[in-house]
């Protein structure tokens, strides 16, 4: 007996062990001879799914033609494995199985159809492809869906030639499913491996099938998401924006929603901005959210245009805020949102666009800078509200011409108008430009409106009192200060060194030693001269 006679007989040994071993062996000798095929067909109805798998690999090694009968019912098994190493050995026969394939078709049910394409799919080849494409008529809406998604793999491997040919045939299969008003499934199924061609030349058939408003949502799905692959390497037209934009204002959301997604994955230019202007207050605010990311991404000044119009003219503060969220950061906005901010009269609006123009206000131009500081500075000296959006800005534009301009309103405001004064002032002293001539000025207004009231507990909430220790840490002369100021009484500076001398600090004295020397009779220079003498004693 020769050796492939002996392997041959190990397939019916009771040991399944031994029984893969020998279909593994004649399976890599790619053995010939008699009993080689019909021992690895018998294997199959051992239904024992690992040794099934063995033997289908061997016999789609060695040649599995004559055994097809049996492998046929694998292609239908419920073993995964078991049935993609019939899929395998189905297509190791080549063409001349593509007949037999077809015949067997025509009585199939649901399972076994979507075998008998997965197996077309795997062969390959323009006669498989065709039978493949031509069984779809005949399938249900999911078989068909699977016997695109099984060709898909078969498409990407073929060459410029191959998919010529594939083009062709799904466009005859189009044309014949339109004219006879075939299955919607069957169609979408088509149009779904037109996408996986990759071929810019499906884009008019894409158009045709994705617009057309009488076609079965699922069909016009397929056409949509097809564009994804098309336009992989170029700009979509305009006119399939413009197809898309429609579609994304379907009734139907499932297919809004694809079109949206497929607009988002694709290459598109600045002028989609404007096509999408009606989209980004859409009704429906999933839809509008995602147009108004998508705008964001897109960045250019349209974009820029369409999110700065929905965030000052929307009363909707999800859409203000995802409109925000688009512009936010983005350089290209920054005249748009400043304009906006300088011509919008509400404040909640005003906010929102303090809050996107901060990150990038030192890009807003001098001219719109100057324009937005002197709103807020306009609005702070007549002592309005809602300064507050644009000075935060022109601060952070240009923190010291902001300084500058506050100090000079608060010169202006302090010959008339003290209480406003006093306000500018404290803006001003809250900011890293204030000097220490800022707030002492502000320290002095506030020493001006003080009740003096020399009681610890009055003392303790003092602004005035707080401002001038905080100066004497700084190192400023407090003390000169207070002499030079024309505003200010001996009564103010009987009080500020009464508190200080409490708190043991030479200009306590100092100040009332200044109120003695110049008060001579009056009773607060005998106030603060016993208030001196009370501090020696102690």
């Amino acid at each position: 007996m020769s050796e492939v006679g002996k392997i041959v007989g190990l397939l019916k040994s009771d040991a399944i062990e031994k029984q893969i071993a020998a279909a593994i062996v004649l399976g890599e000798l790619k053995a010939k001879g008699p009993g080689v095929v019909e021992g690895l067909g018998a294997l199959l109805a051992s239904g024992v799914p690992l040794l099934q798998v063995h033997a289908l690999d061997a016999l789609a090694r060695v040649g599995a033609k004559k055994a097809l009968a049996e492998i046929f019912p694998l292609l239908a098994t419920g073993n995964d494995d078991v049935r993609r190493a019939a899929t395998r050995a189905v297509a190791s026969v080549g063409e001349e199985v593509v007949p037999i394939i077809k015949q067997k078709m025509a009585a199939a049910g649901p399972e076994e159809r979507r075998a008998l394409d997965a197996a077309l799919a795997e062969l390959g080849g323009k006669d498989a492809f065709s039978a493949l494409i031509k069984g779809l008529a005949s399938s249900d809406a999911e078989a068909a869906k699977a016997a695109a998604l099984a060709v898909r793999q078969q498409i990407k491997s073929a060459d410029g030639n191959k998919r010529r040919s594939y083009l062709a045939e799904i466009e005859r299969f189009l044309e014949a499913q339109k004219k006879k008003g075939g299955a919607p499934g069957a169609t979408a199924a088509a149009v779904k491996i037109l996408g996986y061609l990759e071929d810019e030349k499906t884009i008019p058939m894409l158009l045709q099938y994705s617009g057309d408003e009488k076609q079965h949502a699922s069909v016009r799905q397929e056409a949509i998401i097809a564009f994804r692959f098309a336009l992989q390497k170029d700009k979509p037209s305009a006119k399939v924006v413009d197809t898309l934009v429609k579609a994304a204002e379907a009734v139907d959301r499932t297919l809004a929603q694809t079109a949206l997604h497929t607009l988002g994955s694709l290459q598109v230019s600045e002028d989609t901005a404007k096509r999408l202007e009606k989209l980004a207050v859409h009704a429906d605010f999933e839809r509008a959210r995602f147009v108004l990311e998508l705008l964001g991404r897109m960045g250019g000044n349209e974009a820029a245009r369409v999110l700065t119009k929905v965030l000052t003219s929307t009363t909707d503060r999800r859409y203000a805020e995802a409109a925000a969220g688009g512009l936010s950061g983005k350089d290209d906005a920054v005249p748009a949102l400043a304009k906006a901010l300088l011509e919008t009269t509400n404040p909640d609006r005003a906010w929102v666009l303090r809050n996107v123009l901060r990150p990038t206000a030192k890009k807003i131009s001098p001219s719109l800078r100057k324009q937005i500081l002197e709103e807020a500075i306009a609005r702070l000296g007549k002592g309005e509200r809602n300064y507050e959006a644009h000075l935060d800005v022109a601060r952070d534009a240009d923190p010291g011409g902001v300084a500058d301009a506050l100090r000079a309103l608060a010169g202006r405001l302090r010959k008339k108008d003290e209480n406003k004064a006093r306000v500018v002032l404290a803006i001003l002293c809250k900011s890293d430009r204030a000097t220490d001539e800022d707030r002492y000025a502000l320290a002095s207004l506030e020493l001006s409106r003080s009740n003096r009231d020399t009681r610890p507990a009055s003392r303790a909430g003092d602004e005035a009192l707080r401002l001038l220790g905080g100066l004497l840490r700084h190192g400023f002369d407090v003390a000169r200060a207070l002499k030079k100021d024309r505003v200010l009484e001996l009564d103010h500076l009987y009080y500020v060194g009464f508190h200080f001398t409490e708190e043991g600090h030479p200009l306590g004295e100092e100040l009332l030693e200044e109120v003695v020397k110049k008060g001579g009779r009056a009773k607060v220079a005998k106030m603060a001269k016993n208030k001196l003498a009370l501090a020696e004693a102690s």
